[in-house]
């Protein structure tokens, strides 16, 4: 039985154990509290979240004699099932973040009227190669700006605007969606006055469109439109896309993880970018020393296609990996807005 002050960390030996044969709903509670849930991205991420806790000297040792138990005395193969299924994902939880199961994640995002709105998005169980359905760190700190990021910059639609009329939809290209977070967040920000259109690679694009799905409650109530698709940055589009199938606004969260990637990148917005004065770029991407120099060169291309830093910023924000120590990792990111110099 489980004892022990609310306040308290209980210790392992107050959980059910194994030997006096508990029930099957007794374990289940019990691997609940053992639940280790991925850390939320928030300035505050780094504070412990509330609520029982077990302390953790001998619960790998607890969860190994439930998963090598037979179960005998509960009453159904599908109860002890769901015990060694539950039992073996705790386990996972406490190799890492990449062997934690899939998972269906809560993101708060502020709105334009100062009120909050959530968004819930899927994230499959991590391998090396489908990094991209994780939600990153930046892409959780630009969607908290989003809602602000363009008013100290000129206005994006101004009335005196050449490129298109003051009441014509705002068309928005994500590139590098992953989970969707950034692409979804503006979608709902700005609604009726926005089409979005998320994009990624030909692996990430089904999670990416389940994720509109997840959403759609949100999204109808916003009479946001938001379409997925394949765009691979590697490979020129054929036909070029015209001035009408260009994007008024790009926006990409932590795009850089290959030594080819900036090049990709600047040559990819070029092509989709817009050519008016107002049109805009946001990006926002992890200053980590193993990346710097193709920051440094991504810098370097959009400045050479012609596109000059309107404003810029840095901002720290706490990734859901942890250190070997278990704290949270800080993680420094810089935000940038981009727009046509107009020397063009």
């Amino acid at each position: 039985m489980i004892s022990a002050e609310p306040d308290e960390p209980l210790h392992v030996f107050d959980l059910p154990q194994i030997h006096t044969k508990p029930s099957g709903t007794e374990i289940l509670r019990a691997l609940d509290l053992l639940a280790i849930k991925p850390r939320s991205f928030g300035f505050k991420a780094h504070e412990a979240v509330k609520g029982r806790t077990v302390h953790p000297a001998g619960v790998t040792r607890y969860l190994t004699s439930i998963i090598s138990s037979p179960l005998s005395w509960l009453d159904t193969d599908e109860l002890r099932e769901a015990v060694w299924d539950a039992t073996a994902a705790r386990l996972s939880e406490r190799s890492g973040r990449t062997a934690m199961p899939a998972m269906s994640r809560i993101f708060t995002v502020p709105s334009l009227s100062g009120e909050e709105f959530t968004l819930t998005l899927h994230e499959p169980s991590l391998t090396a190669d489908n990094l991209g359905m994780k939600t990153w760190v930046s892409s959780y700190l630009l969607s908290q700006r989003l809602h602000s990021v363009l008013e100290s910059t000129p206005p994006l639609v101004p009335s005196t605007s050449t490129t298109y009329k003051a009441d014509r939809t705002l068309r928005v290209l994500e590139l590098g969606s992953g989970t969707g977070l950034v692409g979804l967040a503006f979608a709902a920000i700005h609604g009726k006055s926005v089409s979005v259109h998320l994009t990624d690679l030909p692996a990430i694009v089904p999670n990416l469109s389940h994720n509109v799905a997840l959403n759609v409650e949100l999204l109808t109530n916003a009479t946001a439109q938001v379409t997925t698709g394949v765009l691979d940055w590697s490979t020129p589009p054929e036909p070029l896309p015209n001035q009408d199938q260009k994007y008024d606004l790009i926006l990409a969260a932590d795009p850089l993880y290959s030594p080819k990637h900036p090049k990709w990148l600047a040559d990819t917005i070029s092509r989709w970018l817009s050519r008016g004065l107002d049109a805009r770029v946001v990006a926002e991407m992890p200053l980590r020393e193993a990346y710097l120099p193709q920051i440094e060169e991504f810098r370097q291309r959009m400045t050479d296609i012609g596109l000059a830093v309107v404003d810029e910023g840095e901002e720290i924000g706490y990734d859901d990996w942890e250190k070997a120590d278990g704290t949270a990792l800080e993680v420094r990111c810089w935000w940038s807005i981009w727009g046509w110099s107009e020397k063009l």
